[in-house]
């Protein structure tokens, strides 16, 4: 059953794709409800609950090391421009140059209708889908 019609069958691969995953869906649930499944994910539970206690107490009583075990701790810095300090070291036009303003903060602040002016609108396309449309005079 291959048409020629692209659309067509881009719409007909969306249901059966949509079918697969409640078929998935369905078989997803049955596993996950079996008392077996239910109990291994309890003791895994259980395991990173222990885990996160462990290490909790490790770093409250400063232990970082111990016998061949050592405490790992992953960091990550972020920094953050403080935009008056920023505008009075470097003046207007670099402000200007680097700035970017959150949309939402500045509706929030100025009222929506203030930005309209102010903002430039991009379309991006977000997907693409096919529907079915009714031929005319078929009711």
């Amino acid at each position: 059953m291959s048409s020629d019609n692209l659309l067509e069958r881009a719409f007909m691969a969306r249901i059966r794709a949509d079918e697969y995953r409640e078929d998935l869906a369905a078989l997803q649930q049955e596993f996950d409800e079996r008392p077996d499944v239910i109990e291994i994910k309890r003791q895994i539970d259980r395991c990173e609950e222990e885990r996160r206690q462990c290490i909790a107490q490790a770093k409250a009583a400063g232990i970082s090391k111990q016998g061949s075990f050592r405490l790992k701790v992953r960091t990550r810095k972020q920094r953050t421009v403080i935009p008056k300090l920023f505008f009075a070291k470097h003046g207007a036009e670099a402000f200007v140059e680097c700035a970017t303003i959150a949309i939402g903060k500045a509706e929030a602040l100025l009222g929506k209708a203030a930005l309209d002016d102010c903002c430039e609108v991009q379309v991006k396309e977000l997907g693409a889908t096919v529907e079915y449309v009714r031929p005319e005079g078929s009711e």
